[in-house]
């Protein structure tokens, strides 16, 4: 097993299955430019193989499908059906919902539990100057199809001072009424955001949140895992939401995550740019892949942080 000094290893995995997007959030990328997908991105073939090699290596239990976004990608539905045959704890998938409509039936067929949505606001223009593409009635028809298929649905809503801060208690409603649990993501110093003066006009802090929501209900901290990115909240009889924390309350300490990018570089932490290529490894015999790999991710572990930092790299090329 790779540990660190902290006990930190890596268990959770999330692939990038292509760096394209058919969004242009603005707190993700500046100009309204939308991300195209990788020079050298690997087939489905490929990345299924980085993920069993990296499930020998460290031990990795846990998957999560990401990009750009996943569901633009042709290997989607390749990708998605094989990680579903491998023998992990938990499989799950982030998508900002456009496609969800089109891809309905294949995520049922996987059988796939749970899916996150990205979802900033509940206003049609609101969603046109955030997500700068899309419509938001084909994804909140998306959402309630997925939720009729049984499958559990999670929310990410990044608070905006400037574009949706008004919204905050209105999403937790929208949330809870259909028994989905809501997770505020603070804005991320990534990117256009690392040092520009966006960032700082816009933040949103975890207490600025709680301060918002208790105006209308009660809650009371409650328990998540011991790696868990998100701190939870209950409101009695309610529901369940959380906070991903980056700045007020950044879990480094505790992180187990990995990023696989669509090109097959290796990423130990948001906050370092340094990458790892696994791509030479694919074509190599598993007892030759393993020994190289694990020392890749010795390397990829020692890039952790303390603390959250920020970073120059777009977070959407490797799988945020």
């Amino acid at each position: 097993m790779i540990v660190d000094r902290l006990g930190r290893r890596f268990k959770n995995l999330r692939v990038s299955l292509t760096a394209a997007c058919n969004f242009a959030c603005s707190y993700c990328v500046p100009d309204g430019k939308r991300l195209m997908k990788a020079q050298h991105e690997l087939p489905a073939t490929d990345l299924l193989k980085a993920v069993t090699l990296l499930q020998q290596a460290a031990g990795i239990d846990k998957i999560r499908i990401t990009g750009g976004e996943p569901l633009v990608t042709p290997k989607f539905d390749e990708f998605l059906l094989g990680v579903m045959q491998l023998p992990l704890n938990d499989v799950s998938l982030t998508t900002n919902g456009q496609l969800l409509p089109k891809k309905h039936d294949v995520i049922v067929e996987s059988g796939i539990k749970r899916i996150n949505v990205s979802l900033d606001t509940l206003d049609n223009t609101r969603f046109k100057n955030i997500c700068r593409g899309g419509d938001l009635d084909v994804v909140l028809g998306g959402i309630e199809r997925i939720l009729d298929a049984g499958i559990a649905v999670k929310i990410n809503m990044v608070p905006l001072r400037s574009q949706n801060a008004d919204e905050i208690v209105t999403m937790l409603d929208y949330c809870m009424e259909r028994g989905i649990e809501l997770r505020f993501i603070e804005l991320m110093r990534m990117g256009h955001l690392l040092n520009g003066q966006g960032f700082q006009q816009d933040f949103l802090s975890m207490e600025s949140l709680l301060d918002a929501i208790g105006e209308k209900y009660e809650f009371a901290r409650t328990d998540a895992p011991y790696d868990s990115t998100a701190v939870r909240f209950e409101i009695p009889n309610k529901g369940i939401f959380g906070i991903i924390a980056n700045e007020s309350e950044p879990f480094c300490r505790s992180c187990t995550r990995l990023r696989l990018s669509s090109d097959g570089d290796l990423y130990g932490c948001l906050s370092s740019s340094r990458k790892q290529s696994m791509s030479d490894l694919l074509d190599l015999p598993t007892h030759l892949a393993l020994p190289k790999l694990q020392k890749m991710l010795l390397g990829a572990l020692a890039d952790k942080k303390l603390a959250f930092q920020g970073e120059v790299t777009v977070m959407k090329f490797i799988g945020g």
